[in-house]
Formats: C-alpha cells, sequence, structure tokens
C-alpha cells in the first residue's frame, strides 16, 4: 500500500521536473479538473469533475494560426512545449481518451491532439463511490478500470495500490520515485443505474424514421451542455475572427444539437430537434461502431446530472429498444 504522502511527494517531484499538473479542486464547492500549483487543493473525495479530458487534450476553443497582413503573414501557433500530468481522472474519462484516439489517430490523425496526447500523463485515481448517474458498468467498464490511463490508483486501506498501466506510466513512475505496489485494492462500489444495450445497435440501424424520436426527444432544448460535459464529443467548427490587417484562425467545439450544425448553403438537411437529438444517439451508438469499432459512450453520466430538463440517457436508451 502506497500512502497519500507519498503520492503527493511524486506530484511535488513531478512539478519539478517541469509537469503542468491538472487535478481535481474546488473552485466555489465545485469539483473542476483544473491546473494546480499545489497538491494539496487536490480533491481526493468528488465522485466526478464536471469538466473532463477532453478540455485539455482537445481545447474547446484553439487558436491555430495568426493572420498579420501587414507584418508576418500568416503564422502559424503551436503548443505549450511543458509535458502535462493529469492526476485524479476517474476510469471513466480515462477510457473516453481510448475512444477519442481510434477517432482522432485513425486513418486521418489530428496532428495537434496526438502531440498533447503523446506528452500527457493520465494517472487515474479508481472510485471508491459512485452516484446514481453512473452507469460505466453497462458501457463494459468499471470503477477500477484502467483503460487509457498510464497510471491506475486503486483505493486500499486508507492509502492506494499503484499499478503503471502503460509503458509510459511504468517511466513516469520511476521517473518520480514512486513504486509499483499492486497488493490489493478496495472493492469497487456497485452502480445501481444499469442500462441493457444488447440489441440497441440492430434497433438503431433499423429505425431511423422511428416516430418515437419525437417521443425522446420532446424536452431536449438543444442546449449542448450535454455535448459540452461529454468526455467522447468530438465535432468541431472553424472560424476566422478578423479586426483590421489582423486576425486568427480559430478551431472551436461544436454540436450536433445546434441548429446551424450541418447547415450548409441555408439548407438545414436535419429539421428539428428530434432529428438533431437522433444524429447524438445515431453518432454514439450506431455510426462510432461502425467507423471505429466503439460505442462512443463510456457511461459517465455527466449528460444525466446536468441536463437542465432531465434529459436522460439511460431512460432514452431503455425507451428505444422497447419501441417496436
Amino acid at each position: 500500500m502506497t500512502a497519500k504522502r507519498d503520492i503527493l511527494r511524486a506530484i511535488e517531484a513531478a512539478r519539478a521536473k517541469g509537469y503542468v499538473v491538472f487535478a481535481p479542486t474546488r473552485l466555489e464547492g465545485i469539483p473542476l479538473l483544473a491546473e494546480i500549483e499545489e497538491p494539496l487543493v487536490i480533491d481526493f473525495d468528488h465522485v466526478l469533475t464536471v469538466n473532463t479530458l477532453k478540455d485539455i487534450l482537445l481545447p474547446r476553443c484553439e487558436r491555430l494560426a495568426r493572420l498579420d497582413v501587414e507584418g508576418s503573414g500568416i503564422d502559424p501557433t503551436g503548443d505549450r512545449d511543458a509535458a502535462i500530468l493529469v492526476f485524479g481522472s476517474r476510469p471513466c474519462d480515462a477510457a473516453a481518451l481510448a475512444i477519442l484516439d481510434a477517432i482522432l489517430l485513425g486513418e486521418v490523425r489530428d496532428a495537434r491532439y496526438e502531440r498533447r496526447r503523446a506528452k500527457t500523463i493520465i494517472m487515474t485515481v479508481a472510485c471508491s463511490t459512485c452516484d446514481d448517474a453512473c452507469f460505466c458498468t453497462s458501457m463494459g467498464y468499471g470503477p477500477h478500470d484502467g483503460t487509457g490511463s498510464d497510471v491506475l490508483l486503486v483505493p486500499a486501506g486508507g492509502g492506494y495500490s499503484v499499478a503503471g498501466v502503460s509503458e509510459k506510466g511504468k517511466a513516469f513512475l520511476s521517473a518520480v520515485g514512486l513504486k509499483e505496489d499492486t497488493g490489493g485494492g478496495d472493492a469497487p462500489p456497485v452502480l445501481s443505474r444499469k442500462v441493457e444495450t444488447g440489441d440497441l445497435k440492430a434497433w438503431l440501424d433499423a429505425n431511423f424514421d422511428n416516430p418515437v424520436w419525437r417521443d425522446v426527444s420532446e424536452n431536449c432544448v438543444s442546449c449542448g451542455t450535454c455535448y459540452y460535459l461529454c468526455p467522447t464529443c468530438h465535432c468541431f467548427d472553424i472560424t476566422d475572427e478578423t479586426g483590421g490587417a489582423r486576425g486568427e484562425r480559430l478551431r472551436i467545439w461544436d454540436c450536433c444539437s445546434f441548429s446551424d450544425f450541418t447547415k450548409m448553403a441555408g439548407h438545414q438537411p436535419r429539421r428539428g430537434r428530434h432529428a438533431r437529438y437522433r444524429q447524438r444517439v445515431m453518432h454514439k451508438f450506431a455510426y462510432c461502431p461502425d467507423n471505429v469499432g466503439k460505442v462512443a459512450c463510456v457511461g459517465d453520466g455527466r449528460c444525466i446530472r446536468h441536463c437542465p430538463y432531465g434529459v436522460d440517457i439511460c431512460e432514452v436508451l431503455s425507451k428505444l429498444v422497447s419501441t417496436k
């Protein structure tokens, strides 16, 4: 068993080696994954941060280039050079990276995401508690799952067992003086929420025009909250912001719930909220399995916790597969 103080020392050692550290901390009482300068502010006891690893590896607003007509012309911008340590992410968020990797590092590779991914260590802390929005086990994961992690810490009798999951993680542990200690761990929490998805893909493939889509999307207001808090959603837009002789090219998150998403030359092929909500469900549970062999959902439950109108993806999926 590794003591908490030894883990904090390892985080300090990482900072001394030049790592920028992100970890869960409380900001006005809200658990957020944020850059920290002092390990003592880390919140070990949260269920799940509101934001995700996606915020770090695929930022919501990213400058791609600067334009100065009167000066240097087009100047591509890059990332900061420092290595990144993300400490305290939960297994569902780390598992989401395996999905993003399959999408963004596949046949067409996202160079910026790839660079960030290569220089980032994901040090996951397994869950010791959950709430009634968690459903990771229904998606094939679990509270102590190491998928997508470089290092996995599992609560064990007041301390933690420590395992290097990837070769990059093992090298990191050696560099910061933290030994692997995989001698057991506390039992994982039991999740009360379950959703059956065995027949879902077949149902989706056969029911694109089923009237039930209007029923399940009735409370959706297309606000995009579920997209912005989802660890696997990855759609983006490219926009140019100009002012006089200068400008910037930006990559910004986009969302299939928005009314302008897929709008082309004034034509919107997905008319109505039901069509846009259908696209979200189809993308996650039909198109991604077809394209990369993975369902684009890890059961983290943020979309359930934070939807302002109570749309519950588990209830939606159950209603879909029970509809003829």
